[in-house]
């Protein structure tokens, strides 16, 4: 071989050796093993939040990131069953219709009655024991995010199949989700809520800061600051229900249900796998996506 071959080809190698190096760069840094988060609750250390979306439609920015904060924050307090692990500024940005989960919201909208965490005993996650440890990952979808008068409605699917807990009494992990309910499990593995919120609140909340201008991506499960900026969540439910008690409408909650099944990232024997089985360790967590920033800027 020639000098000049022999130098194409040291080349060639620096080049390809040059492009693995990036490309090694580039990939994601998983978590430090015990690493704590600021707002993130202990009995959640190994649990992640990962979000898609539509075409067009921005979870960086915009009316998508108190949507992202409201609905983790409902989720995390439905498992530690104490509204006081919501994110910062959710006290100020969701309504508390003053109904315990045992009591009655005969006298209340339908999108308040599950408006705060841990208000249904019938939310996945909720009624464990304090301090249940859960592990894996749930998966948001927005469907639909569209303006209405002063604010948003969104559509978000939530599949909640692959979150695991540690069942003492047989030493093995095993998924919240209820499958025993066979004829219909799969259609009750993805959840639908409707949200709907507004940066136009009666009374307003001077207090409020802006709207979050930097994008919300990062290493973090929970924002470390105020996401909520001057929005106001004005209803919720995870069922479509919507109105005064006894009238209102699923608002197309069936058809919805469908599409969210079809945008999870299992299938539906993939699901069926999941939620029907008992491990012996824990499932590996996948990191959050988007995630939040590591500071409060």
């Amino acid at each position: 071989m020639t000098v000049a071959a022999l130098g194409r080809l040291g080349a060639a190698l620096m080049l390809a050796l040059g492009l693995v190096a990036c490309t090694a760069d580039e990939s994601p840094v998983p978590e430090p093993a015990g690493t704590e988060f600021v707002n993130w609750p202990e009995s959640l250390q190994d649990l992640r939040f990962r979000w898609t979306a539509e075409p067009g439609i921005d979870l960086l920015t915009g009316p998508a990131v108190p949507l992202r904060a409201y609905l983790e924050s409902h989720r995390v307090g439905d498992m530690t069953g104490n509204a006081k692990d919501a994110y910062p500024g959710f006290t100020r940005a969701v309504p508390h219709p003053g109904k315990p989960r045992d009591a009655s919201r005969s006298n209340l909208p339908k999108e308040l009655w599950g408006i705060q965490p841990a208000s249904s005993p019938f939310g996945l996650g909720a009624g464990y024991p304090p301090n249940t440890r859960f592990y894996g990952n749930e998966y948001f979808h927005v469907l639909e995010l569209s303006p209405i008068a002063g604010g948003y409605r969104a559509y978000v699917c939530d599949g909640q199949y692959r979150i695991f807990h540690e069942n003492e009494s047989t030493n093995t992990f095993e998924p919240i989700y209820p499958s025993w309910v066979t004829d219909v499990a799969d259609f009750n593995a993805v959840d639908v809520w409707r949200v709907e919120f507004t940066d136009h609140p009666p009374p307003p909340t001077p207090d409020a800061p802006p709207m979050v201008a930097t994008d919300q991506k990062g290493p973090n499960p929970a924002p470390l600051g105020d996401v909520f900026g001057p929005w106001h969540i004005s209803g919720a439910d995870r069922a479509g229900f919507w109105g005064p008690s006894g009238s209102g409408s699923y608002d197309g909650w069936k058809q919805r249900k469908q599409l969210c099944r079809d945008r999870m990232p299992h299938t539906e024997a993939e699901r069926h796998g999941i939620y029907s089985s008992k491990l012996d360790t824990p499932p590996a967590t996948e990191p959050a996506v988007p995630g939040w920033p590591d500071n409060a800027l």
